[in-house]
């Protein structure tokens, strides 16, 4: 029986920094997230830049396994922006989101971050409740900010945490 229950195990994730190799990876949880996605080219611009720290969600039993989420943010001490966050969207509600955060997070303080900002769109309920959780206060909107594939446009709220 342990072996059957072993078998069907949900994969569990550790948080590491990421680098351009994961650039694709990067592309492909983008494209399942936005209207909008980033290129792999952008990814890899980004991930190759000394003021970006990315941070990915690796199953823990294959390293190399594609990533379960990634946050990536330009740390500019004592500032950093959170520039883009996505999470596979087979894994959404299991916490990974929330692990990948918290984790990330830390890995900003150890930076030298003191403030950390952010923009989100003001229907994305899932995200806005995590990042209220996290200690993230709005302080600012944008209207018209996010185009929709539908070509909606919804306005982005900034946040904003102390660490």
């Amino acid at each position: 029986m342990s072996l059957i229950k072993g078998f069907f195990a949900k994969p569990t994730f550790s948080v590491q920094p990421i680098r351009a190799d994961r650039a694709e990876e990067c592309e492909r949880l983008h494209a399942a997230s936005f209207a909008f996605p980033w290129s792999s080219s952008d990814f890899e611009s980004y991930l190759t830049d000394s003021a970006i720290l990315a941070d990915g969600a690796v199953n823990d039993t294959a390293s190399k396994g594609p990533l379960g989420g990634f946050i990536m943010s330009r740390l500019t001490p004592p500032d950093a922006e959170v520039l883009t966050f996505a999470v596979d969207p087979a894994r959404r509600g299991t916490g990974l989101g929330r692990l990948l955060l918290e984790r990330h997070l830390l890995n900003l303080e150890r930076g030298g971050a003191r403030l950390v900002f952010l923009e989100v769109a003001d229907d994305n309920a899932p995200a806005l409740a995590l990042y209220e959780r996290s200690g993230f206060k709005i302080i600012g909107r944008r209207e018209n900010y996010y185009q929709r594939a539908s070509g909606e446009r919804r306005a982005a709220l900034t946040m904003r945490l102390e660490l």
